[in-house]
């Protein structure tokens, strides 16, 4: 196994393939995380290119459509030292003609690849129980069952190439709304002379209880906003979904509400942030440097 990008979500999922048994090498522009996998039993690549090399599978968990475009595809990039009939598993947020490029590109070597976006956060990472979407030939995702189990719990297939970052791009829209519909309920309750635990309890037992609201509902209150998705890469997840949007001819006024609220985060400095920090811009944006 090979993995590259050892962020807030990387990192755990590297620690939950080695837990697998794994013989996993790593990369990551951090020094840190790297040294923390080698005490854990990882090895570390020199190069994007060699990793490919010494590896049957190689998970990418990078930042940016662009990062991923150049570690992959660029000069030295990962894609270029695999070995004929390695897979290539992008678990990244891309465009979902990114993924179709890189399906096209690593079949013209011999290569198989599928886009794997996943969804749950760095709670789900740590867990090894993230929801994974992935898109590919069938017989490649099913070569692949025991690298995606050995990181999530909810595995789906859902088509050709680009067809699993068409889901997330489905899913961060959704997440979006929830979420500021949430922080807009919040808000108001907080404003409300009722008992607020009592009535949060109400609401997580009835229609409006959700994944999103058990998740998020504590850090809103509590404005406590340690990352588990920032709001900027959210922001990048939803430029995708924009373009993505005009190429369907598909209007989408909720969703670009939604990205207001975490815009306005992100110019009061809150970029680094969880994106339930959105929240801030109904409360007036408060003091952003809460952690």
């Amino acid at each position: 196994m090979g993995l590259i990008g050892l962020g807030l979500m990387g990192k755990p999922m590297a620690k939950n393939l080695l837990k697998a048994g794994f013989d996993l090498t790593v990369m990551s522009r951090s020094e840190g995380p790297v040294i923390e996998l080698e005490t854990l039993g990882a090895k570390r690549a020199e190069s994007y290119s060699s990793l490919g090399a010494v590896s049957e599978f190689v998970v990418t968990m990078l930042p940016t459509p662009a990062v991923t475009k150049e570690v992959v595809l660029g000069p030295g990039g990962v894609l270029g030292g695999m070995k004929p009939n390695s897979i290539l598993i992008d678990m990244g947020t891309e465009d979902p003609a990114l993924a179709r490029e890189i399906y096209e590109r690593a079949k013209e070597i011999g290569v198989s690849a599928l886009d794997a976006p996943v969804s749950g956060g760095d709670v789900g990472a740590i867990a090894g129980t993230l929801s994974i979407m992935v898109g590919g030939d069938r017989d490649v995702f099913e070569r692949s069952a025991s690298v995606l189990g050995a990181m999530g719990t909810n595995i789906s297939y859902v088509g050709g190439a680009g067809s699993g970052q068409a889901v997330k791009a489905v899913n961060q829209v959704m997440v979006a709304g929830i979420l500021a519909t949430i922080a807009e309920g919040l808000t108001l309750l907080e404003r409300s002379s009722v008992d607020t635990e009592a009535a949060l309890e109400a609401l997580m037992a009835g229609r409006a209880g959700s994944n999103l609201l058990k998740a998020k509902a504590r850090q809103i209150l509590d404005q406590s906003y340690a990352p588990g998705f920032k709001v900027d890469l959210h922001l990048k997840d939803l430029g995708i979904v924009e373009a993505y949007a005009r190429e369907n001819s598909v209007v989408m006024p909720f969703t670009q509400l939604a990205k207001s609220y975490l815009e306005a985060v992100s110019y009061s400095g809150g970029g680094e942030l969880d994106h339930c920090a959105l929240v801030e811009v109904v409360r007036g944006l408060g003091d952003l440097s809460l952690g």
